[in-house]
């Protein structure tokens, strides 16, 4: 300010000076403030913000996720670091610390943080995405553990309550997801055409997109036993939200349970099993069946693709069926079409043994072809 003032000899110029000063105050002001508040904002703001957008658009499993990996993240971490302070080396250092630490779950950890990091970039409250910058070392990729039917009735047999044996023979015999499931209600049945609608205005599956998966004989019958059942004990039940487990009023008494949001799966007051619960419980079951320890409920999803492509499904269908967004998820099963590997052996056994006799025919040929030109010079001298 000193050099100006110097320089100004008028009051002509100061004036203009004093304009142009005012006219650019405004986006100053502005630019200053940002600044402030990206170099403000901590680690911990941001967790909180992020958690609660995502709590508003995606599944409570995936807020979940993401919870358990910022709170990694926060114990490494002093939770008022700033988001502009991250190094590269001080997020190698933590993915090295996570690897030792939660091997099983350090990858969706990775995953969930770098989404998580890419809305910070978006946000301006940091510039680079270390996280992007990190490579995540490659991994043996593992063949889906599943069960086999006489598995399945020993794991149900350990199973006390009638309501998870049968969640549990349900998800076997549709390959729904366990959310899919304990979140179904009678309105998504449809007996006259035997299908089973998965997603509605209540409830978002993974990939937000509905499906429709026809009812096996054995899936028509568990749903009509379980109706009949239930039907004079639901009549007196609340409408319970699929989404957040609560109240929304009583239900008609007069109209039948395929006309209601009444769960299919329900505990005897009409709320919802949690995922918790059934998968706890489906695992005690595991145990004290003595099936292998790698068996969890989600094996159930992939006993049923399994089973599929073993019949010789084509995996464009069992992609449909499961739901899955892309056909690439789905190719994980392609191992298990043995009978496509082993015609693939027939076929190489079969050229190995041709190849192996062509040096057995040659060899005969030529015996034949020197035994005619010995007859031939007899026969030519006589």
């Amino acid at each position: 300010m000193e050099e100006y003032k110097n320089s100004i000899n008028n009051l002509a110029e100061k004036e203009k000076l004093m304009n142009m000063f005012f006219e650019r105050l405004p986006e100053m002001l502005n630019n200053t403030s940002k600044s402030d508040v990206k170099e403000t904002v901590t680690l911990r703001v941001f967790k909180n913000e992020y958690l609660e957008l995502l709590k508003n658009n995606l599944s409570h499993s995936y807020y979940r996720s993401v919870k358990a990996s910022f709170d990694h993240l926060l114990s490494y971490f002093k939770p008022q670091k700033p988001m502009s302070s991250f190094k590269q080396k001080e997020i190698e250092q933590f993915m090295g610390h996570l690897k030792v630490n939660v091997p099983k779950g350090y990858r969706i950890y990775y995953r969930n943080l770098k989404a998580a990091f890419t809305k910070a970039q978006a946000w301006e409250y940091i510039t680079v995405n270390h996280f992007k910058n990190f490579k995540l070392p490659k991994s043996q990729e593992l063949a889906p553990a599943f069960v086999n039917s006489i598995q399945l009735s020993a794991i149900s047999d350990k199973i006390k309550k009638q309501a998870v044996k049968d969640i549990t023979a349900f998800a076997f015999n549709t390959g729904m997801r366990l959310d899919e499931v304990i979140n179904l209600k009678w309105s998504n049945i449809d007996y006259a055409n035997r299908t089973i609608t998965v997603g509605d205005d209540g409830f978002t599956t993974k990939g937000r997109k509905q499906r429709f998966i026809p009812m096996t004989n054995d899936v028509y019958e568990l749903l009509a036993k379980r109706e009949k059942s239930k039907v004079n004990e639901l009549a007196s039940l609340p409408i319970i939200h699929s989404i957040n487990n609560k109240c929304e009023g009583k239900r008609d008494a007069s109209l039948p349970l395929s006309m209601t949001n009444a769960f299919v799966f329900c505990k005897e007051n009409g709320f919802k099993y949690s995922k918790d619960y059934v998968s706890k419980k489906f695992k005690e079951a595991c145990r004290k069946a003595n099936i292998d320890k790698a068996i969890h409920f989600h094996s159930l999803r992939h006993s049923f693709a399994s089973y599929l492509v073993q019949q010789g499904v084509s995996l464009p269908t069992i992609k449909d069926l499961l739901g899955h967004t892309s056909i690439t998820t789905t190719e994980i099963y392609s191992h298990l079409d043995v009978s496509s590997l082993q015609e693939a052996i027939k076929k190489f056994d079969v050229n190995a043994r041709q190849i192996k006799n062509q040096p057995e025919e040659s060899s005969a040929i030529k015996e034949n072809e020197e035994s005619e030109l010995k007859i031939y010079k007899i026969n030519s001298r006589g």
